[in-house]
């Protein structure tokens, strides 16, 4: 299966990478192909960590793949910054228990992802009555736990959307995301970036993901105003200007409006 093919088989995922590959600040777009467990492995690993079975969508995406890895770089100065872009989910061997005294009881996880880039660890998160239907958390730093998605199908839904920067997963925390990536976020995908401040961030009782107010995020893009945050996107603007006039971002980068609002078109705005 040639590098292509493989990408291929995730059709979010291939938009995102041909999205990426044709930004003019980004470079170094690799995606690492991975060949699909069997379903003997996957009922080996449920044998080893009973009652807890894998959900049928995350058990579909292994059989594709066993696990994900999309790294790029960004171009600045000319030169490539490693490591800015790691969407990432563990191997099947990799998706191991997780025991924190921080997890309350009746509550058992398993890591989904714990790169450093997370800035944290994304877990499976099972509760004692449902061995077979976990949602997704996200353990900061602080040990805290934060809700993300309620099914794997969503969590990779939103993966993708939010390009695998560092710590991305901390939109969905009371303090939000670190200034860096908040910087690069609304610099690469503006748009995504007002949906996920609009929202603000997840309740688990939380049926369906908060209904996103469409006219107040053109507002937002066209005023360069998140309304309920305070901050602006004239801020990611100035960034690149800075940037722009010190030759650090080639000519295009994504400064215009054109590009503001073309630069969501890999992604649904559902999530």
């Amino acid at each position: 299966m040639t590098q292509d093919q493989g990408i291929g088989m995730f059709p979010q995922l291939l938009g995102v990478s041909q999205f990426l590959e044709s930004h003019p600040a980004v470079t170094d777009v690799k995606f690492f192909d991975k060949a699909g467990v069997t379903k003997a492995a996957v009922a080996k690993w449920e044998l080893s960590n009973q009652p807890f079975q894998l959900p049928e969508d995350l058990a579909s995406f292994l059989a594709i793949s066993d696990g994900l890895l999309l790294k790029w770089s960004i171009l600045l100065n000319r030169s490539p910054i490693q490591g800015i872009g790691n969407t990432h989910i563990n191997s099947l061997a990799q998706i191991t228990r997780y025991d924190d005294q921080s997890i309350e009881e009746g509550k058992t996880a398993f890591v989904l992802d714990g790169t450093p880039s997370m800035y944290g660890k994304v877990c499976l998160l099972y509760e004692k009555d449902r061995p077979y239907s976990p949602s997704i958390w996200f353990q900061s730093l602080s040990c805290s736990w934060h809700f993300v998605a309620h099914t794997f199908t969503d969590y990779f839904r939103l993966l993708i959307m939010h390009l695998g920067l560092p710590g991305w997963c901390h939109t969905y925390t009371e303090t939000g995301l670190p200034n860096v990536t908040e910087e690069w976020f609304g610099f690469l995908s503006p748009e995504r970036f007002h949906i996920d401040r609009l929202k603000g961030y997840r309740s688990k009782n939380q049926k369906q993901p908060p209904l996103v107010d469409i006219e107040k995020l053109s507002e937002c893009l066209d005023k360069g105003t998140t309304a309920l945050s305070g901050t602006t996107s004239s801020k990611n603007d100035d960034l690149h200007q800075h940037q722009q006039t010190n030759g650090k971002l080639p000519p295009g980068g994504g400064g215009d409006k054109k590009r503001r609002h073309n630069s969501y078109s890999y992604g649904s705005m559902k999530g």
